[in-house]
């Protein structure tokens, strides 16, 4: 297939077709902020974990556009790992654009490049057009989000960054079709499926799954892909397997208190390597570290730091059954309000608060009937903190500066909540 061909292949809507990967997709919610910045010149990356629908956002971002524009001001390409290797595969692909489908000077364009991590040095390339100034608005996205953000360093001032996150569960219900009107009318419906988004919510082409065999299948998948391929092509990795193990750790305890010390001593490796090892899991969106709020933000970035799994979903790779699952849904239930509020404090002096949030403290004690919350307490009245937040599976009432509120409530209240 010659790359002309290639290209037609890929841009359906030059000839007024529709765009038949996306025909029975909602629109995400991202996409929202996303078209606040498209007047502006710089180029759009979206970031994120595998497989939580970059490639659909960009494809619906072409959608929008195609009401405004004329179809063929927009070019969209999606690079493999043999076209990755030629090192004037843009300038190609741009010259057959201009001189084949254009047929006038590249300008006034949208051009989508997806997969663009099979690439060396794009962002050098993408550099050069951006300067021409001829209004060539760039997206690009890969798949290898951790290379997309190690190679962009000469874009500074001319890029912008979006995450597209794991579906949060106001998403969820949103893709399902589940429209919320009475959320206290609605509390069983929405009890049931929050135990669903436990089990695979956070991956757009999974949410209608019920086999956990086959969840965890697709699970394994995305953790292989990014743990033997795509972190390994970034950084020097000797050992990837102790990369998985750590995730594995990280797995079995979500809100581990990271102990290097320790770690490198079970796993017979220096503090250093693991270290470096848990700053790839990071950078990868695997996990997510948060710290303590103790001092200046130098002393806090010293002091202890607390993991989470980047995606509750991703517990999955490492459970025998649904039933170990559900066992672990007070772990998951802490690991989701971390993700929901982007969190990056917890508090651990001689008492200990879950989260401190915007002046909140925040202690989750879901499947508790009667939390104990006497630490919780005394550590809210230490950080002075302005109000005291406790997230449970069903109890909601308040008393004075403390709230109780049910977890599948709080998700859909809005994170300031």
């Amino acid at each position: 297939m010659t790359l002309l061909e290639r290209i037609l292949r890929q841009n359906s809507w030059w000839e007024k077709k529709e765009i038949e990967e996306i025909r029975d997709y909602k629109e995400r919610f991202l996409l929202k902020e996303i078209w606040e910045y498209l007047k502006d010149p710089q180029i759009i990356a979206i970031l994120g974990l595998r497989r939580t629908g970059k490639t659909v956002l960009l494809l619906q971002i072409i959608k929008r556009l195609l009401k405004e524009i004329s179809p063929k001001k927009i070019l969209y390409f999606s690079f493999d790992e043999i076209l990755g290797k030629d090192p004037e595969i843009i300038e190609k692909i741009l010259e057959i654009y201009e001189n084949e489908i254009l047929k006038e000077n590249l300008k006034n364009v949208y051009i989508f490049f997806d997969e663009i991590n099979h690439l060396e040095n794009w962002q050098i390339i993408l550099k050069r057009f951006y300067d021409l100034k001829r209004n060539i608005k760039f997206f690009i996205s890969g798949s290898s989000s951790i290379y997309l953000k190690k190679t962009k360093e000469s874009l500074a001032g001319r890029i912008y960054e979006f995450n597209l996150p794991p579906l949060d569960f106001k998403e969820f219900l949103y893709l399902k079709g589940i429209e919320i009107k009475d959320i206290s009318l609605q509390r069983l419906t929405l009890k049931k499926e929050l135990n669903k988004y436990f089990f695979l919510g956070s991956f757009p082409e999974i949410i209608n799954e019920s086999d956990f065999l086959k969840v965890k299948k697709y699970v394994n998948s995305v953790i292989e892909k990014i743990i033997f391929y795509d972190i390994p092509k970034v950084y020097e990795i000797n050992e990837p397997e102790v990369l998985k193990t750590i995730l594995s750790f990280v797995a079995q305890k979500p809100g581990m208190l990271m102990e290097y010390q320790t770690l490198a001593s079970n796993l017979g490796i220096s503090y250093q390597t693991v270290s470096k090892y848990v700053g790839y899991l990071e950078k990868s969106f695997l996990i997510k570290l948060i710290y303590n709020f103790r001092g200046s933000p130098v002393v806090r970035a010293r002091k202890l730091k607390k993991a989470y799994l980047g995606s509750i979903n991703l517990i999955s790779g490492f459970l025998d059954s649904e039933k170990e699952l559900f066992e672990k849904l007070p772990l998951l239930a802490e690991n989701l309000v971390c993700l929901y509020l982007d969190a990056r404090w917890f508090w651990k002096k001689y008492t200990e608060i879950d989260f401190y949030h915007q002046k909140t403290a925040i202690e989750v004690k879901y499947g508790e009937t009667k939390p104990d919350i006497k630490n919780a307490i005394l550590a809210a009245k230490t950080l002075k903190s302005k109000k005291l937040l406790i997230i449970t599976k069903d109890i909601e009432e308040k008393k004075k500066s403390i709230e109780f509120i049910p977890l599948w409530k709080w998700l859909l209240k809005g994170r300031d909540y």
